[in-house]
Protein backbone atom coordinates (compact mmCIF):
# COMPACT_ATOMS: atom_id res chain seq x y z
CA UNK A 1 0.00 0.00 0.00
CA UNK A 2 2.96 2.33 0.78
CA UNK A 3 4.03 2.02 -2.82
CA UNK A 4 1.09 2.89 -4.06
CA UNK A 5 0.78 5.88 -2.31
CA UNK A 6 4.34 6.90 -3.41
CA UNK A 7 3.64 6.28 -7.08
CA UNK A 8 0.41 8.25 -6.83
CA UNK A 9 2.32 11.48 -5.34
CA UNK A 10 4.90 11.03 -7.86
CA UNK A 11 2.27 10.75 -10.95
CA UNK A 12 0.13 13.90 -9.44
CA UNK A 13 4.18 16.00 -9.30
CA UNK A 14 4.48 14.44 -12.78
CA UNK A 15 1.00 15.93 -13.69
CA UNK A 16 1.56 19.16 -12.30
CA UNK A 17 4.40 19.64 -14.00
CA UNK A 18 3.64 19.21 -17.43
CA UNK A 19 0.50 21.22 -16.79
CA UNK A 20 2.45 24.14 -16.13
CA UNK A 21 4.27 24.11 -19.01
CA UNK A 22 0.96 24.12 -21.43
CA UNK A 23 -1.51 26.84 -22.41
CA UNK A 24 -1.32 29.89 -20.08
CA UNK A 25 0.48 28.01 -16.99
CA UNK A 26 2.77 30.94 -15.81
CA UNK A 27 -0.41 33.58 -15.50
CA UNK A 28 -1.91 34.31 -12.14
CA UNK A 29 -5.97 33.14 -11.58
CA UNK A 30 -7.35 36.62 -12.35
CA UNK A 31 -5.16 36.20 -15.87
CA UNK A 32 -6.11 32.77 -16.15
CA UNK A 33 -9.77 33.67 -16.38
CA UNK A 34 -8.89 36.59 -19.38
CA UNK A 35 -7.05 33.87 -21.37
CA UNK A 36 -7.41 33.52 -25.01
CA UNK A 37 -4.10 31.29 -26.14
CA UNK A 38 -0.90 30.78 -25.60
CA UNK A 39 1.40 30.48 -28.86
CA UNK A 40 4.64 29.97 -30.11
CA UNK A 41 6.61 32.29 -33.01
CA UNK A 42 7.48 31.59 -35.14
CA UNK A 43 6.44 27.70 -34.89
CA UNK A 44 2.69 28.72 -34.56
CA UNK A 45 2.50 31.77 -37.10
CA UNK A 46 1.77 31.63 -40.65
CA UNK A 47 4.41 32.67 -43.66
CA UNK A 48 3.74 35.70 -45.16
CA UNK A 49 5.29 34.50 -48.43
CA UNK A 50 5.06 38.47 -50.03
CA UNK A 51 1.05 38.66 -49.24
CA UNK A 52 -0.31 40.01 -46.48
CA UNK A 53 -1.90 37.96 -43.45
CA UNK A 54 -4.12 40.71 -41.56
CA UNK A 55 -2.75 43.51 -41.69
CA UNK A 56 0.97 42.11 -42.00
CA UNK A 57 2.75 42.15 -45.07
CA UNK A 58 5.39 40.35 -46.74
CA UNK A 59 7.53 38.52 -44.67
CA UNK A 60 7.74 36.78 -41.94
CA UNK A 61 5.09 34.59 -39.95
CA UNK A 62 2.17 35.90 -38.34
CA UNK A 63 0.01 34.65 -35.59
CA UNK A 64 -3.74 34.39 -35.95
CA UNK A 65 -5.08 35.21 -32.22
CA UNK A 66 -8.49 33.04 -32.81
CA UNK A 67 -11.63 32.37 -30.00
CA UNK A 68 -10.44 29.35 -27.74
CA UNK A 69 -13.23 27.92 -29.55
CA UNK A 70 -11.62 28.54 -33.21
CA UNK A 71 -14.64 31.05 -34.30
CA UNK A 72 -13.22 34.62 -36.28
CA UNK A 73 -10.03 36.36 -35.66
CA UNK A 74 -9.65 38.81 -32.49
CA UNK A 75 -6.35 39.95 -33.61
CA UNK A 76 -2.43 38.69 -35.32
CA UNK A 77 1.05 39.15 -33.91
CA UNK A 78 4.01 39.69 -36.96
CA UNK A 79 6.91 37.70 -36.01
CA UNK A 80 9.19 39.87 -36.91
CA UNK A 81 10.72 43.18 -37.82
CA UNK A 82 13.55 45.46 -37.05
CA UNK A 83 14.75 49.22 -36.80
CA UNK A 84 18.37 49.08 -36.32
CA UNK A 85 21.00 47.65 -39.46
CA UNK A 86 21.22 44.61 -39.62
CA UNK A 87 24.28 42.63 -40.76
CA UNK A 88 25.47 39.35 -42.48
CA UNK A 89 27.83 37.82 -39.66
CA UNK A 90 29.33 33.71 -40.00
CA UNK A 91 26.53 31.56 -39.62
CA UNK A 92 23.57 34.04 -40.39
CA UNK A 93 22.20 37.34 -39.78
CA UNK A 94 22.07 39.89 -37.08
CA UNK A 95 20.24 42.64 -35.67
CA UNK A 96 20.75 45.05 -32.84
CA UNK A 97 16.91 45.11 -31.71
CA UNK A 98 13.53 43.18 -32.69
CA UNK A 99 9.77 43.96 -32.91
CA UNK A 100 6.42 42.20 -33.05
CA UNK A 101 3.84 44.31 -34.48
CA UNK A 102 0.72 43.39 -33.07
CA UNK A 103 -3.23 44.18 -33.61
CA UNK A 104 -6.86 43.25 -31.73
CA UNK A 105 -10.09 44.12 -32.29
CA UNK A 106 -11.47 46.76 -29.96
CA UNK A 107 -14.61 44.91 -29.48
CA UNK A 108 -13.88 41.30 -28.74
CA UNK A 109 -17.65 40.34 -29.32
CA UNK A 110 -18.66 41.96 -32.17
CA UNK A 111 -17.29 39.82 -34.87
CA UNK A 112 -15.74 42.63 -36.86
CA UNK A 113 -14.72 45.09 -34.83
CA UNK A 114 -12.01 48.20 -35.32
CA UNK A 115 -8.75 46.67 -35.15
CA UNK A 116 -6.11 49.00 -33.34
CA UNK A 117 -2.14 48.49 -33.79
CA UNK A 118 0.95 48.25 -31.78
CA UNK A 119 4.06 46.83 -31.06
CA UNK A 120 6.72 45.07 -28.52
CA UNK A 121 9.87 45.94 -29.13
CA UNK A 122 13.11 44.57 -27.14
CA UNK A 123 16.84 45.43 -27.99
CA UNK A 124 19.34 42.90 -28.59
CA UNK A 125 20.58 43.73 -25.19
CA UNK A 126 17.37 43.07 -23.23
CA UNK A 127 16.86 39.88 -25.70
CA UNK A 128 17.20 36.92 -22.92
CA UNK A 129 15.74 33.99 -22.62
CA UNK A 130 12.58 34.92 -19.73
CA UNK A 131 12.51 38.40 -20.65
CA UNK A 132 8.94 39.58 -21.43
CA UNK A 133 6.95 42.60 -22.02
CA UNK A 134 3.06 43.41 -22.27
CA UNK A 135 1.51 45.48 -24.53
CA UNK A 136 -2.23 46.17 -24.56
CA UNK A 137 -3.69 46.67 -28.24
CA UNK A 138 -7.79 46.93 -28.80
CA UNK A 139 -9.14 44.28 -26.34
CA UNK A 140 -6.67 42.21 -26.11
CA UNK A 141 -3.28 42.23 -24.05
CA UNK A 142 -0.85 40.32 -25.22
CA UNK A 143 2.62 39.33 -23.03
CA UNK A 144 5.79 38.52 -25.03
CA UNK A 145 8.61 36.44 -23.23
CA UNK A 146 11.46 35.13 -25.18
CA UNK A 147 11.93 31.89 -24.64
CA UNK A 148 14.92 31.34 -26.40
CA UNK A 149 17.89 33.67 -28.63
CA UNK A 150 21.61 33.35 -29.44
CA UNK A 151 23.24 37.13 -28.89
CA UNK A 152 26.36 38.45 -30.17
CA UNK A 153 29.08 41.81 -29.82
CA UNK A 154 29.57 43.36 -33.09
CA UNK A 155 31.73 47.12 -32.58
CA UNK A 156 31.02 46.43 -28.63
CA UNK A 157 27.35 46.84 -29.45
CA UNK A 158 25.01 43.50 -29.03
CA UNK A 159 23.05 41.94 -31.86
CA UNK A 160 21.03 38.97 -31.75
CA UNK A 161 21.50 36.15 -34.08
CA UNK A 162 18.00 36.29 -36.41
CA UNK A 163 17.52 32.82 -37.02
CA UNK A 164 17.50 32.08 -33.41
CA UNK A 165 14.76 33.63 -31.63
CA UNK A 166 11.64 31.84 -30.16
CA UNK A 167 9.35 33.52 -28.15
CA UNK A 168 5.97 32.41 -26.07
CA UNK A 169 2.74 34.80 -26.80
CA UNK A 170 0.14 34.66 -24.19
CA UNK A 171 -3.18 36.97 -24.90
CA UNK A 172 -5.36 37.99 -22.55
CA UNK A 173 -8.65 39.63 -22.69
CA UNK A 174 -8.20 43.25 -21.21
CA UNK A 175 -9.85 43.69 -17.99
CA UNK A 176 -13.35 45.26 -18.14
Amino acid sequence: MRGWKRLCWMALAVVAVLGAGCGGGGLTPEEQERWVGSYRLPQDGVENNNAPVGPFCCSGKTLLVREPEGEGVLGYAHFYSWEGQAYNFEGGSGAPDVLLRLSGRTQLDAGVGEEEMGHIAFTAAELKAGASKRQRVGALEYLVTVDRVETLDHDGRPYFRMDSLEVSVDVLRVKD
